[in-house]
């Protein structure tokens, strides 16, 4: 499992979806990267197989798998 600390520069791949999920984890809208970019991460979820993460402004949530160390 990969671990971060609140803060740090991650890196997102081309085609990953980042969502806006309500109370009930039902997505109530959701986003495609259009290319790579970097992002800062914000926590990880209860479940550990959901990340927090800053993009455009805003929190996403983001399937942990597709977060990525920056080396």
């Amino acid at each position: 499992m990969k671990t971060f600390l609140k803060g740090t520069l991650v890196y997102l791949p081309t085609g990953v979806k980042l969502y806006k999920r309500t109370a009930g984890d039902a997505v109530n809208r959701y986003k495609v990267t259009p290319k790579p970019t970097n992002v800062l991460f914000v926590g990880l979820g209860e479940e550990k197989s959901w990340a927090s993460v800053l993009y455009e402004g805003e929190v996403w949530d983001i399937a942990a798998e597709d977060v990525y160390c920056i080396d």
